[in-house]
């Protein structure tokens, strides 16, 4: 048995896909043949019933014009195929109603048929093909049949009385004719009375409305079923015209049935609508057929009256489901054959309206700013569009959502301003359906509809289904698109590679620099570029490389590099064949002649789209002239560096012209920097010089330029570690006919240790000379005021010597590092360690590095000597609990030394009601001597002192 996939594809877009169950139920179990054919005849479709009428089942695709094995018309004679009603059809391009042949099966059966084809047309109103349905009418040519030969019979048997008869055994014969005649009318009426009786228990019991009316339309009987089915008991409708049961606008059909009924025509299940008793309407299918007296004359009318409402509603849902199928179909076909995303979305629209049977719809994607977007619409206004543009229930990264349909927008849970802007577009209900593509939410269509709308699940599958098609097509348009624009920059691309190697062949060969190329991963052939094969003394095209049968490989040079000959493995070419970056390789060509030359360069691999190794390139530049200066240079770098070190020297160079300066790596060192590191510039060298000495290094500079004299100067620089050194620079002018430009070019050697013997001596005699008189002086004022200002001699002799000690100590400190310097920490340690508990823990230091010149150290040793002392009589440490911080700080950038004492956890202090030698000393000693500035604070926790004066020396 054939399917439905044989059907015409224009017939299949009129009633749905093939593959629908509906579809193939309603096709395979119609009672009556159905075949379908092309346009050229071949049938495409046969069912069952059209299988079973021919006898056999015809072949698709090769049968033609008919599905029986033979025709003939309706008097017997043969029917040629191509002059059968189909052929008739698809030649003329026209239906043909009830023309009557007779079927002949393989078994010669007859079976007398009425055909019905008619044509199929696509869009555009070409026919595509036909199809015929078969009807078979043996049954009634079967009683026609009867019919005609009782009338024979009958003539036969008529009686006829020979001219030779005689009249008494006609009179027999008439009497008997008559008896008989009288037994079967009694026969006929017994049997009449029995039919009588068993009709109306018929119509009694029967399920359908049975009515009969005059003709006048006046109602004569109503049985049970016209009861039940119109609400009306018979007492109520009979005598009563039949137009009560006919609704409003149908009036004309009673007039139409009457009319028929007298001319003696039956109508046979005519389908309409009745109102019932309670004014609801009622879908029945209507039989009426004319109701005779016995003498043959139309007196009324019989109906019966079946309801098929059911039937109907089955009907509409058959259709329905149709329509729906019809709608996926021709959505699917479409989709299939779109080219671009705008067919896509006309097909979706199409689909959607027809499908869901609403009366707008849209399509919205997400943009790259992840916004939904209107990208196709039907019905809808600009302003509508406008308003909702943007808005979206579900975010892009939403999974898996499902679909949002509002039956009513009056009772949705809207925003106000949404609600009016869909109330003025006249939009009653609507649905949002996600399009979802490889699991990623990208959109959704909307369906629309003017009155409130109702979902049901058959139209929740359908928009699914809908939206599954166009999630698909629109993957399939993006993806299509986007391998199109693959394939477009793939051909760019190939047509610049083709164009770039064109032009790097071309720069190849012009490149002075020797290349090798190879391409395939083995090396068993490598070429060169010109430059390579005039290198190498050799023909062009020649095959060079060592990895090539031993009877091509070149034998005129060996190549080497750090004095050994390397295999064909450890060439550059080959070790990039096998993926490797070779950078900055050097080797030695040398010549069977004994000549060799020196080369540099990098190997690099060749790779294709998949970024496999396909082969490899060298690029080398001839070295040999460098190497041999390089060579010389090294010697003689070597010798003036080994004179410099002797001399604990660096050497120098200035170009004029550049304004680059270079320093020997001794010259490096002196200034304690990494080889290599000096930036090379004037402003570089400038940048570690003093500022005190920069003034006299470039009025040096000047002078040198302007007389084009030898160059010598010494200068102090600062280090990055905070040294100062000093440096004497000696420099000469190069000849103004150099070829490297005119260049001034010398020695400096660091003369720190020079400096500062000289000046330890200067420094001795000067603090010889007047180191007595400052020491006499400071003890005259230290005895002027410890005897002056305490008039108890004991106490105050205690004093004195208390600060003869602190001096002499400062003193010592000095001498011990030759007048250079006391640290800030020893002279705050040896003030305060008589006071330190057992634990230490009641006196802390804490501050960088600092190295006090002689005269801050005699000071501020006098200065912590007072504090200490206070402290221990007056202050924190004169208690068990009390504690003494002093910390320090340097600013560079000021140039200046800030020291900060702090007493804690001694007795409650309070300012001095007289202004002691302490005091003097740190207000006003400090302030002339240093030009410090002091700042005494009497907390009542301790007492607070802040030292502030220049720090000469710099810190550590």
């Amino acid at each position: 048995m054939c399917s439905a996939e044989g059907l015409p594809n224009n017939l299949e877009s009129k009633i749905g896909p093939s593959d629908s169950p509906d579809l193939r139920a309603v096709l395979d179990a119609l009672p009556m043949a159905v075949f379908a054919t092309d346009r050229e005849g071949i049938i495409t479709y046969f069912n069952q019933a059209a299988a079973d009428l021919a006898g056999s089942e015809p072949r698709l695709g090769k049968d033609r014009w008919c599905v029986s094995w033979d025709l003939r018309r309706a008097d017997g004679s043969i029917l040629p195929d191509d002059e059968c009603p189909m052929a008739q059809t698809l030649k003329e391009g026209r239906a043909i109603t009830g023309r009557e042949i007779v079927a002949v099966r393989p078994d010669g059966t007859m079976v007398p048929i009425l055909s019905y084809p008619t044509p199929i047309l696509d869009k555009s109103g070409m026919m595509t093909g036909a199809i015929n349905l078969l009807v078979d009418i043996s049954d009634r040519k079967g009683s026609q049949a009867i019919l005609r030969a009782q009338t024979e019979r009958i003539e036969v048997r008529d009686p006829v009385v020979s001219s030779s008869g005689e009249a008494q055994a006609a009179t027999t014969i008439d009497n008997a004719d008559l008896l008989l005649a009288s037994q079967h009318e009694a026969e006929r009426r017994l049997r009449a009375e029995r039919d009588s009786r068993y009709l109306a228990a018929i119509v009694e019991s029967s399920d359908d409305a049975i009515i009969s009316k005059d003709l006048n339309g006046i109602v004569t009987s109503w049985n049970k079923g016209a009861e039940r089915l119109f609400g009306y008991a018979a007492d109520e409708v009979i005598g009563k015209p039949i137009t009560i049961l006919i609704p409003p606008g149908r009036e004309d059909e009673e007039s139409h049935i009457l009319g028929r009924i007298r001319n003696g025509v039956r109508i046979d299940h005519y389908e309409t609508k009745r109102q019932r008793k309670d004014g609801s309407l009622v879908d029945i299918s209507l039989t009426v057929s004319p109701v005779r007296d016995v003498t043959g004359r139309i007196v009324g009318a019989s109906k019966i009256a079946r309801n098929i409402t059911e039937q109907k509603q089955a009907e509409k849902t058959v259709q329905a489901r149709l329509r729906e199928q019809a709608s996926l179909y021709r959505l699917t076909e479409k989709l299939h054959r779109a080219k671009g995303i705008e067919e896509v979305y006309d097909a979706a629209l199409d689909a959607i309206k027809a499908a869901l049977n609403c009366s707008r719809a849209s399509i919205l994607l997400f943009d790259q700013s992840d916004r939904m977007r209107f990208v196709a619409w039907s019905g809808l206004s600009e302003h509508y569009r406008h308003a909702v543009d943007g808005h979206s229930p579900w975010t892009p990264d939403a999974h898996d959502p499902d679909p949002i349909f509002v039956a009513d927008v009056t009772g949705a849970d809207l925003s106000d301003e949404l609600r009016a802007t869909i109330a003025s577009e006249g939009i009653a209900a609507l649905g949002f359906i996600p399009l979802i593509t490889g699991g990623r939410l990208i959109g959704k269509f909307m369906a629309y509809y003017d009155k409130p709308h109702v979902f049901s699940e058959t139209e929740i599958s359908l928009a699914l289904t809908i939206a599954r098609q166009l999630g698909f097509s629109i993957q399939r348009i993006r993806a299509e698109r986007a391998r199109q624009l693959a394939e477009e920059q793939l051909r760019r691309n190939e047509a610049n590679e083709r164009a770039r190697a064109a032009e790097l062949q071309a720069i190849m060969e012009a490149v002075p620099a020797p290349i090798w190329i190879t391409r395939t991963p083995d090396c068993r052939v490598i070429e060169g570029n010109r430059s390579a094969y005039e290198l190498l003394h050799l023909p062009p095209g020649l095959n060079l490389s060592f990895s090539a049968p031993p009877e091509e490989r070149p034998s005129v040079f060996q190549i080497f590099a750090a004095g050994r000959m390397l295999s064909a493995d450890e060439l550059p070419v080959q070790r990039a064949a096998r993926g490797e970056e070779v950078e900055n390789f050097e080797e030695e060509i040398r010549f069977n002649d004994g000549k060799s030359r020196h080369l540099l360069g990098n190997a690099t691999p060749l790779r294709n789209a998949l970024g496999e190794v396909t082969g490899a390139v060298a690029a080398f530049i001839d070295i040999t002239e460098r190497k041999q200066t390089e060579e010389a240079l090294r010697e003689s770098e070597r010798r003036l560096k080994m004179a410099l070190d002797a001399g604990r020297m660096g050497a120098w160079e200035w170009n004029l012209e550049s304004g680059r300066v270079i320093w020997s790596p001794g010259l490096e060192v002196l200034h304690h920097l990494e080889p290599g590191t000096f930036a090379g510039t004037l402003a570089d060298f400038k940048r570690d010089i003093h500022p005190a000495d920069l003034p006299a290094v470039e009025q040096a500079i000047q002078r040198a330029l302007a007389t084009r004299e030898d160059y010598h100067v010494a200068y102090r620089v600062r280090l990055l570690d905070g040294a100062i050194r000093w440096m004497e620079a000696f420099g000469r002018f190069s000849p103004p006919d150099s070829a490297a430009g005119e260049r001034l070019a010398g020695i400096c050697m660091d003369i720190t240790e020079r400096k500062e013997a000289e000046a330890q001596r200067d420094l001795l005699v000067a603090e010889l000379s007047h180191r007595v008189k400052n020491t006499l002086a400071t003890v005259n004022s230290i005895a002027r005021q410890s005897f002056s200002t305490n008039p108890d001699a004991h106490d105050a002799q205690r004093s004195f010597d208390a600060r003869i000690r602190a001096l002499a100590q400062a003193h010592t400190r000095l001498a011990e590092a030759r007048w250079s310097g006391v640290s800030l920490q020893s002279i705050f340690s040896d003030e305060l360690a008589p006071y330190r508990n057992e634990d230490m823990d009641n006196i802390s230091l804490d501050g960088p590095p600092t190295n006090l010149p002689p005269k801050h150290a005699l000071t501020l040793g006098m200065a912590a000597h007072e504090l200490a002392t206070n402290a221990a009589k007056h202050g924190a440490l004169s208690v068990k609990a009390g504690r003494v911080s002093v910390d320090w700080a340097v600013d560079p950038n000021e140039n200046r030394l800030c020291i900060r004492w702090s007493e804690t956890g001694g007795p409650p202090v309070s300012p001095p009601s007289r202004n002691g030698f302490g005091r003097l000393l740190l207000e006003r000693v400090l302030a002339s001597d240093l030009g410090g500035d002091v700042r005494l604070e009497f907390a009542s926790q301790g007492l607070n002192c802040t030292i502030d004066v220049p720090y000469l020396r710099g810190a550590e």
